[in-house]
């Protein structure tokens, strides 16, 4: 790796501490200059602003996922539909045990003007992932598990109806602060998205997963925890400055 782009995933590295620590908003330029005894010209010259080191966190994060589910995607599985759950499980750029990435995702991305992110990060997700999934749909069509007039078409819908799931997920993470609807809500969502699928491929009644729904009801409780923690600080620190 080149000096220049080691300086710049160190840059990547410590914004995403401070930005989980400190919270986005709450963080800034400087602060991470300071972290790292960086200079504003250095800075600068990897990135354009705050939000576009953000737009390189959720990236990077992207990459990550999709490199993970095409691992998992390698793997010898009984069924397809084993394999596709194990694909897109796998996928999730939230999961139960990254509570705080989640929690930034959806303060800066899924608000009003986050909408052109989530769509560079949908984007990157389908260039990596569609290939791996027209795989499994092609191999599903082959042993009669699925059925698919068009398997690339196919794929890109599994993995658009797939991401407008994780979409809904999260703006209701951001949005609901009721924990007993939320968890009613999210499981909600995954029975009807898992069942949309389902009938896209033509596969069998409860093959597809999608993800774990104890995992989900673990993810909510984490968000919205660490939520409080964020506004019981903020609170303490507007009485004790």
């Amino acid at each position: 790796m080149k000096k220049g782009d080691l300086r710049r995933n160190e840059v990547i590295e410590t914004a995403e501490r401070l930005f989980y620590t400190k919270g986005y908003e709450k963080t800034s330029v400087q602060d991470i200059l300071d972290e790292m005894h960086f200079s504003k010209g250095g800075f600068y010259h990897h990135f354009d602003s705050k939000l576009s080191l953000l737009q390189a966190i959720c990236e990077q994060r992207t990459e990550e996922t999709c490199e993970a589910a095409i691992k998992n995607g390698s793997r010898e599985y009984k069924y397809e539909s084993e394999r596709l759950n194990a694909v897109l499980s796998s996928s999730a750029l939230w999961n139960s045990g990254n509570a705080g990435f989640v929690s930034l995702l959806i303060t800066v991305a899924y608000r009003e003007d986050g909408a052109l992110m989530r769509e560079k990060m949908k984007n990157s997700q389908l260039r990596g992932m569609v290939p791996i999934v027209e795989e499994i749909v092609k191999s599903g069509l082959r042993k009669g598990e699925f059925y698919s007039p068009d398997t690339r078409a196919t794929a890109e819908l599994v993995l658009r109806l797939y991401m407008q799931f994780t979409d809904d997920i999260a703006f209701l993470l951001a949005e609901e602060t009721d924990l007993n609807v939320l968890l009613e809500a999210m499981v909600r969502k995954l029975w009807v998205y898992r069942g949309a699928i389902e009938r896209i491929l033509i596969a069998p009644l409860g093959s597809i997963i999608l993800f774990d729904a104890e995992d989900l009801v673990k993810l909510g409780k984490q968000v919205l925890a660490d939520r409080a923690q964020q506004k019981q600080e903020t609170e303490q620190n507007t009485v004790n400055p």
